[in-house]
């Protein structure tokens, strides 16, 4: 037999999915539609960036230094006003209450404190809930201090010019991100969870459709063998999933503003990769499931490890070494890496090699491993 001769049924079997897509409307939407809103909704949604922060202040000491302190909180778009305090018992019911996020405690005889030398005490509570949030805040709120104190430096040195105070100055720079926006790092991996979904959930539930009307059988029964009813079921939604790429691609570019600062080739072909594993599993889901509903849940439940365990969220290597080491059989931990490579750091070939070998590996093995359970189900 020769290639064209085989790849004619496989053509047949790709006309009759789209034929059957295009009359599931309903479908054709969520297809269509539902990515692009996922992606302008998760856009904006996830997040990192911490922004209006509420400040509850309980100035104790109400002189000029201590009201330009509590000023210098909200001379960004960091800190809003919280409710105020009049006293130490309210300012911690404002925080316990969940009214506040950050408390300033400036107590009595601060001013003198900062007019005699002295060191001048403050009191910063940060509702330590959300630790990763709790951490960044504090931060935030020492960096305010810490911007007060110079300010205070430079009005003492104009004062007394003859005094020599050493300081050391660091000079920092961030690459790849200069302005620290978590949009350019969630929006690619946004991307890849886009691409996953539509590949995975919809080359599952397609057999599993066959199944349940009854018409699986009858394709068994022609000459169309298991390989060929396998390439012409998962080609139609690998061309729907590069779909879904070639709409988030420009939305990522047009809407949010990010660069493409490496190869869009090298990007697509690292999916074409991907695509093996998630069109792969879908497969293998339907072996094991009855009904779309059981193939759906199937790979929503490990699609929601592999979101938690790649690093979306949290760098892996922040991870517990038991759970470190199993991200290693996760492939959206590479795709992930690629991605957001090929977006931030115009990633070359090369680069993405250590990502792209494994990522081609786990493909492999889950392709053959479902094409095997396919072909003993159906036997």
């Amino acid at each position: 037999m020769t290639v064209r001769e085989w790849l004619r049924p496989v053509g047949h079997i790709v006309r009759k999915e789209f034929r059957q897509l295009r009359r599931d409307r309903q479908m054709m939407r969520m297809l269509l539609f539902m990515p692009i809103v996922q992606m302008l909704v998760l856009g904006y949604a996830a997040t990192t960036d911490l922004r209006n922060i509420r400040l509850s202040v309980l100035d104790q000491d109400n002189t000029p230094q201590s009201r330009k302190l509590a000023e210098a909180f909200h001379q960004n778009d960091l800190f809003v006003y919280g409710p105020p305090a009049v006293n130490p018992q309210e300012l911690q019911e404002h925080l316990f209450r969940g009214r506040a996020d950050v408390t300033l405690w400036i107590p009595k005889n601060y001013e003198q404190d900062i007019a005699a030398g002295r060191t001048a005490q403050l009191g910063v509570a940060v509702d330590g809930a959300n630790s990763n949030a709790a951490g960044r805040m504090l931060g935030y709120a020492q960096a305010v201090v810490q911007q007060e104190e110079a300010r205070l430096l430079t009005a003492q040195r104009l004062s007394q010019p003859n005094l020599r105070i050493p300081r050391i100055e660091p000079v920092t720079r961030f690459f790849y991100n200069p302005e620290l926006e978590s949009r350019n790092y969630m929006i690619p991996a946004i991307m890849v969870i886009l691409i996953t979904m539509v590949s995975g959930m919809m080359s599952g539930m397609a057999v599993v459709r066959e199944r349940e009307v009854g018409t699986l059988e009858q394709l068994l029964v022609t000459p169309v063998t298991p390989g060929q009813l396998i390439t012409g079921k998962l080609i139609p939604y690998a061309l729907l999933a590069f779909a879904e790429l070639g709409v988030a691609l420009p939305l990522a570019l047009l809407w949010f503003g990010l660069t493409l600062a490496g190869s869009v080739l090298l990007l697509f072909g690292c999916a074409l990769v991907y695509l093996i594993v998630t069109l792969g599993g879908g497969l293998l889901a339907s072996t094991v499931s009855h009904t779309q509903q059981q193939a759906m849940f199937t790979i929503w439940f490990f699609t929601v490890f592999g979101i938690l365990t790649s690093g979306f969220f949290y760098p892996v290597e922040n991870m517990p070494r038991a759970v470190y080491y199993l991200t290693y059989a996760n492939p959206l931990r590479f795709f992930m890496v690629i991605t957001r490579g090929v977006f931030l750091k115009d990633m070359s070939p090369a680069d993405a090699l250590p990502s792209l070998i494994p990522l081609f590996i786990i493909g492999i093995v889950t392709l053959i491993f479902a094409v095997r359970r396919f072909r003993k189900s159906m036997a």
